[in-house]
């Protein structure tokens, strides 16, 4: 009998070591969030790869001027393509008649989140290019905790990237992400103190004032790289 509630008691032990395990890894976000890529992807040959206008559907200036640097760097480290700029792909398109259709495409793209396969072909084709690249800034949000509570301040990013055949205008790879960044916990009493935060983190509270939020540059270098890694 000794033996046998011995037993069960390690058993016992070893479930809820288990749901604890659980638990810890519902908490733990996998990034990039979504990911589709097409089945036969590699029979399509893509070796080069045209960058088009940011589509900015949080009307935030400030996050296209900072993606656009930071998704050109990420791009040219990319070794298995080359990436060509936006305006390059523009020039080649004006170069062959196709402004308009470039227009169009970019339009559909900034206004309404539409990719049209006619006009992908068209620009694509003509820019001698095996794909273009869409991204699409779907979230771009700092916020200062309150003087008067207790809580964080914080940076959000969150991006969306398609790659499109030139061939046939149809989608080839599709990731999004979002990611935040909260600064250190904020006590309006002390302004000094410690929380453990649901995901049974230790932060160390402000000193000094309300913390200023992480910054939203290196959210979205962090969002970029998630997506980066599971580029096809």
């Amino acid at each position: 009998m000794a033996r046998r509630g011995s037993l069960l008691f390690l058993v016992g032990v070893s479930a809820i070591a288990a749901l604890v395990l659980t638990g810890c890894a519902a908490r733990e976000a996998v990034h990039p969030l979504s990911t589709y890529v097409v089945p036969d992807f590699r029979s399509k040959a893509v070796k080069t790869v045209g960058l088009m206008p940011i589509s900015d559907q949080t009307n935030s200036e400030v996050g296209m001027a900072t993606v656009l640097p930071l998704l050109e760097k990420r791009a040219a480290e990319e070794t298995a393509y080359m990436f060509l700029s936006e305006e390059e792909i523009l020039g080649r398109s004006q170069k062959k008649g196709l402004r308009d259709n470039y227009t169009a495409l970019v339009s559909g793209w900034k206004k309404d989140s539409k990719i049209s396969k006619e006009d992908v072909v068209s620009v694509g084709g003509g820019s001698n290019v095996e794909a273009l690249l869409f991204v699409e800034i779907l979230q771009w949000t700092q916020e200062w905790v309150n003087q008067n509570t207790e809580g964080t301040s914080w940076s959000q990013v969150g991006i969306r990237t398609v790659l499109v055949s030139s061939e046939t205008g149809a989608k080839l790879w599709e990731a999004s992400d979002e990611q935040i960044m909260e600064s250190a916990y904020y006590s309006p009493e002390s302004g000094i103190g410690t929380h453990v935060d649901a995901g049974g983190m230790v932060r160390s509270s402000a000193v000094g004032g309300v913390p200023d939020p992480p910054s939203i540059e290196e959210v979205a270098r962090r969002v970029l790289d998630a997506l980066f890694r599971v580029f096809p």
